[in-house]
């Protein structure tokens, strides 16, 4: 039964590795003809469905089994843990490159929380302004407004602003936000579990 689970699961780790030129052509085809309405679109969607679960559980993998994380990041990087002083370099890498993501994402968060709306009074007397920008923060559950969407031209202005609103809406669309905020919380979380583990090993 482990043989069979241990093939099982080195069949979704090939996958997730060569399967993605699958999951490109069937988004290249439901781009191109629409809905699949044939079998074998059906089975290709199916195919592409597949290929997001087992790179689903490859990540999964790479999370949980050291020696194979260590493995990749040696492919990919060319990290190698050898000794103590590759350690220290691995460790202070890892360090600003997670740094450097929440710098990312925080600043991504404050985007999806900034408005931008533009009004233009072409009546406006010469020599005055004739535009307004204006640019503020505001938080919103139901407002999903795209990013700097143009405004329709029947777009009424404020009271308070004589013209026409040209532009109304938020840098990032605000859907992003809990995104967002997910990522960093979750970042933070499993670097702290993480090096809390590696303390604990060598204190042991």
């Amino acid at each position: 039964m482990k043989n069979i689970l241990v093939k099982i699961h080195a069949a979704i780790l090939g996958f997730a590795l060569w399967g993605w030129p699958v999951m490109l052509l069937d988004a290249g085809l439901d781009a191109w003809l629409g809905e699949p309405a044939s079998w074998w679109r059906n089975s290709l969607n199916d195919a592409g469905f597949a290929y997001i679960l087992c790179a689903a559980a490859a990540l999964i993998t790479l999370v949980a089994d050291r020696g194979r994380r260590e493995r990749v990041m040696a492919r990919l990087c060319g990290v190698r843990e050898g000794d103590e002083r590759e350690r220290a370099v691995t460790g202070e890498a890892a360090k600003t490159t997670l740094l450097l993501g929440l710098a990312l994402q925080v600043v991504l968060l404050v985007l999806s929380l900034t408005t931008v709306q533009l009004v233009w009074n072409a009546a406006a007397p010469k020599g005055t302004p004739h535009g307004l920008l204006s640019v503020g923060l505001k938080f919103s559950s139901s407002d999903q407004l795209s990013a700097l969407r143009p405004s329709p031209p029947s777009a009424a202005p404020a009271p308070t602003e004589p013209g026409r609103v040209l532009i109304n809406g938020y840098l990032l669309p605000p859907a992003t936000f809990p995104i967002l905020l997910l990522l960093i919380l979750l970042q933070v979380a499993a670097f702290k579990a993480f090096s809390r583990n590696r303390y604990e090993g060598m204190d042991a």
